[in-house]
């Protein structure tokens, strides 16, 4: 406990240095004349478009609770998904609520509770993938733009380093023999539920609905999250292209999974300030993307509370 609390304690303290940081490099008056004129089409195509992000990811859990023969069913599916978007938001770090939701589908399918479990590693693991598909189709046409400034070619060697880990990564887990080693000799529960999550791993990433259809919709899902900040810039007036904000968000994404800030609170503005910075623009927009792209996310979240609170997703 005494752990947790530092834990949290730290993120929180991390959390407003970086925002008073970040705070103390931007000019005010500007970033709130470029909040104001912010076009209302532009803002509520970005709305809908997360809106279609929701609902993918609703899809693609679903299907991958079925291929691992945990499946609890669309309505639960879809009330969980939501439930576990608010957690994400009030929880420390980018991952509370997979946790909570982790939990909540154990419970209602304790008969495959390992499984269960590793549908949400499953499903993270695709989403980074399908960031990394799109995110290189983009970056590497424009390699020579990227490399041309210290950051971004930092930031594209990183992703390059990512990219390999996660290739390897899949290929370990989707290997038949995955479930054998981590399983061993040994009966403990731990390693007994390993093994049983390596083989739900497996079964999911060589079905072709988990693999084919579970990557198609993440691909698709990442393509209309570049589309919401392209369309908050593009409401802003800002010139900046939808291939640069695809190559933009795989990095920011890198950073912003660092589980040293509140939801990633600070990080992300500095990585947008950093990042797009490279392409011209002004540090007071950077912010108003980070901020107004999340405040969209933030929006779709609370329905997730509203749900939480409405439709008591804790109990069976």
């Amino acid at each position: 406990m005494t752990k947790a609390w530092l834990g949290w304690a730290g993120r929180v303290i991390f959390t407003v240095g970086a925002v008073w940081f970040l705070s103390t490099k931007l000019n005010w008056s500007e970033f709130g004349q470029i909040v104001r004129k912010v076009d209302g089409g532009w803002l509520g195509l970005a709305v809908l478009t997360y809106g279609g992000v929701v609902g993918i990811s609703i899809v693609r859990w679903h299907l991958l609770l079925e291929v691992a023969g945990a499946a609890v069913g669309w309505v639960r599916t879809a009330q969980l998904s939501l439930a576990g978007l608010f957690f994400n938001s009030v929880l420390p770090g980018m991952m509370g609520g997979d946790v909570m939701r982790a939990y909540w589908a154990a419970q209602d399918a304790p008969q495959a509770r390992p499984a269960a479990v590793v549908s949400i590693l499953l499903e993270r693991v695709l989403g980074l993938t399908a960031t990394v598909g799109v995110g290189a189709a983009l970056i590497l046409p424009h390699w020579s733009d990227l490399t041309a400034h210290p950051v971004t070619r930092a930031g594209a060697y990183a992703f390059l380093l990512v990219s390999a880990i996660l290739l390897v990564l899949l290929v370990l887990l989707a290997h038949p023999a995955s479930g054998k080693v981590l399983r061993g000799n040994d009966l403990s529960a731990w390693r007994k539920a390993a093994g049983e999550g390596a083989e739900a791993c497996h079964v999911c990433l060589t079905h072709p609905v988990g693999a084919g259809a579970g990557l198609g919709l993440s691909v698709i899902a990442q393509l209309l999250l570049v589309t919401l900040f392209f369309s908050v810039s593009q409401g802003m007036g800002l010139d900046v292209g939808f291939w640069q904000m695809a190559s933009v968000l795989p990095m920011v994404a890198m950073i912003t999974v660092l589980p040293i800030t509140w939801n990633g609170l600070g990080l992300r503005e500095a990585a947008f300030v950093t990042f797009l910075g490279t392409f011209g623009i002004p540090t007071a927009a950077s912010v108003a993307i980070s901020l107004i792209g999340f405040a969209v996310i933030l929006a779709w979240n609370l329905v997730g509370g509203l749900v939480y609170l409405t439709t008591g997703v804790g109990k069976k």
